[in-house]
């Protein structure tokens, strides 16, 4: 039973949404809306995004949503651009608009109302489509009204007070299962306006329903909006649901509770249709990547051009007096490329302005603590138990100062500063790109290369305008260049 505050609180919702006049959404061609931040769910995003444009061939765009770079860092972001995946921190839109969402069930429907697609089709990341997805948007159900749902292994009871409590008639519903969700957002502004409004109130809904599920229903009855439910219940055990299409075909392959784990055995599912391609996905993102969404702490200018020159010169030899020797390569975004294991995972450069440390590291403390010597060879130690000296060699550093025409610095603050999306540009991420042309060549170019790239013709405008405001200030004095940015990143505290 509801408290009487808690109801009070839904009631009011409940006429404020009716009074609210009605959303107009805009919005250009079709695609999938994906909320996938974290390294779990990250994970399972790869795979369904890997297999959608390798084994089924699909063109579908991909808008991808999570809550800034502690869930998607700058290397994980690197692996999804390639397969076609718009990135959208939903950090700058929440505050732009006020909105109170704070986890992922909440963000699937505010990723619905403020996607940049006219028709969106929303996906849990850890689905895998028997077959292309695009065609969803061709069916007669979903043309005629614009919403397509399907249905859960359960009901919403008659005698669940949330009928009453936000003024519907009671009835016994098919409860709605949010693992896919295909909307025209032009016709059905009002009701995702509203999904929003009762996944805000989450405190007091989710008490009586289970998650975001059932408030797609309750805001499309609430309005009256059109709907098509598919009239065939998923099959279901307990490690997967498997959606069909309205001939009873399966179309969406729900792994629940099968997840696929990064570095783990991978469970095998009877009757999973594309398996094979699902393992060759999860074989390439084990290779290219360490499985953390890590950011390295703020560093300087001269730190990231040295940062750079390493990436070029690789790889390396690291020699420690325990163990044999071994190739190091140290990839861009922070990421050990060749050599990864259990503390050195991640690497960066810190300057403390009067020398260069690089540091190795697999988790919240340093592994690997070096400086360059005059002869090119990094010396240091290893800091876990045995403590011992290490040396890091190589090919001679030659290689040409960091540009901001590759992807980088610029990327970072574009996406950080919600650039890519529906808010707009503040003067804050204008004054800090100036701030890095200062010290950088082809910050320009780098953006306007990337609105050569957008899809989406608003934000490839915001970003050629963007471009044209970017005065950079007076050059920085040799003292100046070692200044930090404050840009967001994860701050570490180095021991000495």
């Amino acid at each position: 039973m509801t408290d009487q505050a808690a109801a009070e609180r839904i009631r009011q919702l409940a006429a404020e949404i009716r009074a609210t006049p009605a959303v107009a959404l805009e919005g250009r061609g079709r695609g999938l809306v994906l909320v996938a931040g974290g390294a779990r769910i990250f994970t399972n995003a790869y795979v369904l995004v890997h297999v959608l444009r390798h084994a089924l061939q699909s063109e579908l765009p991909v808008e991808l949503w999570y809550f800034g770079q502690a869930e998607v860092s700058p290397a994980m972001a690197a692996l999804l651009e390639p397969l076609g995946v718009r990135l959208v921190d939903a950090n700058p839109v929440i505050a732009a608009t006020g909105a109170k969402v704070r986890d992922g069930w909440q963000l699937k429907s505010f990723a619905l109302l403020h996607s940049g697609f006219a028709e969106a089709l929303l996906l849990d990341a850890d689905q895998v489509p028997v077959t292309d997805p695009a065609a969803c948007f061709d069916w007669p159900d979903y043309v005629a009204t614009g919403a397509v749902f399907w249905p859960d292994i359960v009901d919403l009871r008659g005698d669940n007070e949330i009928w009453s409590l936000l003024g519907l008639p009671a009835r016994r519903a098919i409860s709605l299962e949010s693992g896919q969700v295909l909307v025209d957002r032009r016709r059905h502004g009002a009701a995702l306006a509203a999904a929003v409004r009762l996944n805000e109130a989450a405190e007091d809904l989710y008490r009586l329903i289970y998650g975001d599920k059932d408030t797609y229903l309750l805001a499309w009855e609430m309005l009256g909006a059109p709907y098509a439910l598919v009239p065939h219940r998923p099959y279901a055990d307990e490690f997967m649901l498997v959606q069909r299409d309205f001939g009873g075909n399966a179309l969406f392959q729900h792994r629940t509770n099968a997840k696929w784990q990064y570095g783990g055995e991978q469970r095998k599912l009877f009757g999973f249709q594309h398996e094979a391609a699902c393992l060759a996905a999860m074989a390439e993102l084990e290779q290219r990547w360490s499985g953390r969404a890590f950011t390295a702490p703020d560093r300087s200018v001269r730190a990231r051009e040295m940062e750079q020159q390493l990436i070029a010169a690789g790889p390396f030899v690291l020699e420690s007096g325990d163990e044999p020797t071994f190739t190091l390569r140290l990839g861009p975004h922070a990421e050990v490329a060749e050599g990864r294991a259990v503390d050195r995972r991640h690497w960066w450069v810190e300057d403390d302005g009067a020398r260069l440390r690089l540091v190795l590291t697999g988790g919240d403390r340093p592994g690997y603590l070096l400086q360059r010597g005059d002869d090119q060879i990094w010396r240091g130690q290893r800091h876990r138990v045995p403590i011992v000296a290490v040396s890091l060699y190589g090919a001679p550093i030659e290689a040409p100062a960091v540009s901001a025409t590759a992807p980088g610095l610029v990327d970072e603050l574009l996406r950080a500063g919600g650039a890519f999306g529906s808010v707009g540009v503040t003067q804050r991420l204008v004054d800090a790109l100036g701030l890095v042309a200062a010290v950088t060549p082809g910050v320009r170019e780098r953006i306007a290369g990337l609105a050569g790239l957008e899809a989406d013709p608003k934000v490839a405008d915001r970003l050629r305008e963007l471009a044209a405001q970017i005065t950079p200030p007076s050059p920085l004095s040799p003292v100046d260049r070692t200044l930090k940015f404050d840009i967001g990143y994860v701050r570490a505290e180095i021991p000495e």
